[in-house]
């Protein structure tokens, strides 16, 4: 049974727990994702911060600031941050552009998880640095990521006059979710200095959990209100291969020489609700076996 939603905040509660309830703030138009944050929306709307340290200094707040929006419109949910550093450029960490690499977790970074169903369970986590790399996955049960899930999203990223900025924009369509007014989903922030080596969260996390793990600590995330969503897209996707081979084997009898061959076949994946999917393959080529996560 789903929860009775939060009373939506103006932007940002916190219980005696420390435990954080954001407000998302519907968009009448897309933002621009440029990483320039110069849209009316940030000079309207009062962004959140405020995160934890999980190390070195457990519980205490971050010692860079972090000016956080969590905003959506029918198409997308975006997160954008005014990330502070009190160091100049030449000192961050970042020299990562390959996408899912986890070199990225080494750099400076800002990351979010979505429990898009609000079980406390399972979601989606995204996280860029300062260049505008990309890293996703999805988790389940909180057990191990999935870095072969690589849905279609866009980071950008900027600079300003201390610190660096970022624009997310993920559409909806490249989650699965609930549809329908007034939604709850379950949202971690995780912002990392690595010169420093600090990791922070919007909601406080068990300390064992040290470093980047606990992003995967769903359970522990805070929660997200205000969410009036369109219905999920029923995706279809079609993957089709071919393949094609030339034999020569002068030691068989009788011999074979450039003996031509091949095979077709495909997959089929259709989202009939948010939570059921029809898989049917033809011919497999047998890329992936039962003990493979899904890509």
């Amino acid at each position: 049974m789903v929860p009775a939603a939060p009373v939506p905040p103006a932007v940002i509660t916190r219980d005696a727990t420390g435990h954080a309830t954001v407000r998302a703030l519907k968009l009448s138009a897309p933002l621009v994702v440029d990483g320039k944050l110069d849209e009316e929306i940030y000079r309207r709307e009062q962004p959140f911060g405020g995160l934890l340290q999980v190390v070195p200094r457990y519980g205490e707040e971050m010692t860079e600031r972090s000016d956080v929006w969590i905003t959506y419109d029918d198409r997308n949910i975006y997160l954008s941050c005014r990330c502070y550093d009190s160091a100049p450029p030449e000192q961050w960490i970042a020299n990562e552009l390959r996408r899912d690499t986890g070199g990225l977790r080494n750099n400076d970074h800002i990351g979010v998880m979505f429990d898009t169903f609000f079980d406390r369970r399972s979601g989606f986590g995204f996280y860029t640095n300062p260049l505008g790399a990309r890293a996703d996955y999805s988790v389940v049960d909180e057990g191990g990521s999935n870095t072969d899930w690589n849905p279609v999203w866009t980071s950008r990223t900027g600079r300003f006059e201390g610190g660096w900025t970022v624009e997310m924009a993920i559409p909806l369509k490249s989650l699965r979710y609930r549809p329908g007014m007034n939604q709850t989903w379950g949202m971690q922030i995780r912002r990392s200095v690595r010169r420093k080596n600090e990791w922070a969260y919007l909601t406080p996390v068990p300390q064992i959990l040290a470093g980047p793990q606990a992003l995967n600590r769903i359970s522990s995330s805070g929660t997200l209100v205000g969410l009036d969503l369109p219905p999920a897209g029923r995706n279809l996707e079609l993957k089709p291969y071919a393949l094609s081979q030339l034999t020569t084997d002068r030691l068989r009898t009788p011999a074979i020489r450039d003996d031509v061959g091949g095979d077709v076949g495909g997959e089929l994946k259709y989202h009939l609700t948010p939570n059921l999917t029809f898989d049917l393959t033809a011919n497999t080529d047998f890329a992936q076996v039962e003990i493979d996560e899904q890509q």
